[in-house]
């Protein structure tokens, strides 16, 4: 199964809830192969969330809300989205009517709502997103998302955010569900010259319930890298950084991205096995 995900790195949530992934009864096997494909399919779930990142903050970015002086990123949306910018009630409302596909192979319908603090310099900036009838690529998302501007940190070169899911649920078309909430900070780091692009970090953790209902705890061991080079070719996976997932509160696995390719795999290593992972 191909992941599909955005073209700009800015606002990725981690991949790392794995949802739907169960404990091995298999003693000889690390991970059975219908895992093996559940954590190829389950790598759509964060990115649906960040998808609705970038395409809110691209949007306040090109609409004047203080933000649009600092990065330039482009979006991804289709033709016939309407975007409308309401400034005296600092809202944004994108809308996809009945569906489209953007032209980086992404499937979206309904509506996005963003409603914004003012912004200043000197304090933070609240971004607040609200699902109606929302689907990324078939899988409807809803929940409370926040996406909370920290500032420009000039020294370090970054700019400075946090993002917050609370009852984040993902419904498949057979009905089936899980849920999140979790928070992350992000810092993105602006190109330090010419020939360098940019580069966002993510630290933090999430937790929830599977779509078999199995409670689940993912938090990053190793900061998350994810490099523009990749994700401007479709590929959202980090490409360097350490996740640990925890199902039903004893089954550890460690997730490693590996050493800053864009190669879309990982290596899971649970009970001192390891096992490598495509998520093509």
């Amino acid at each position: 199964m191909k992941v599909n995900h955005p073209q700009n790195p800015t606002f990725l949530f981690v991949l790392g809830c794995l949802f739907w992934l169960t404990s091995c009864e298999k003693t000889e096997e690390l991970l059975p192969q219908q895992d093996t494909a559940i954590l190829q399919e389950e790598a759509q779930v964060n990115a649906s969330f960040e998808d609705a990142d970038q395409l809110i903050l691209s949007s306040m970015l090109g609409n004047g809300t203080g933000l649009r002086t600092m990065v330039d990123l482009n979006n991804d949306l289709c033709p016939d989205t309407k975007v409308d910018f309401y400034p005296n009630n600092r809202s944004i409302v994108i809308n996809f009517g009945s569906g489209c596909t953007s032209p980086k192979g992404i499937k979206r319908k309904g509506k996005l709502t963003i409603t914004y603090s003012e912004f200043s310099p000197e304090s933070v900036m609240e971004i607040n997103i609200l699902f109606d009838g929302y689907y990324v690529n078939d899988l409807k998302i809803e929940g409370r998302r926040k996406i909370i501007h920290k500032g420009l940190n000039a020294e370090g070169m970054y700019l400075h955010f946090e993002s917050v899911i609370y009852d984040g649920k993902v419904t498949w078309p057979d009905g089936t569900y899980a849920t999140i909430e979790g928070e992350h900070d992000k810092k993105l780091y602006f190109p330090a010259g010419l020939s360098d692009d940019y580069r966002l970090e993510v630290t933090g953790g999430s937790g929830g319930k599977t779509r078999l209902g199995i409670p689940y705890m993912s938090l990053i061991e190793e900061k998350l890298i994810y490099n523009q080079k990749c994700t401007s070719q479709g590929n959202w996976i980090p490409s360097s950084g350490k996740i640990e997932l925890t199902i039903n509160s004893d089954q550890k696995f460690l997730i490693d991205y590996g050493d800053g390719d864009c190669d879309k795999t990982a290596s899971v290593t649970h009970n001192g096995k390891s096992i490598p992972i495509n998520f093509e």
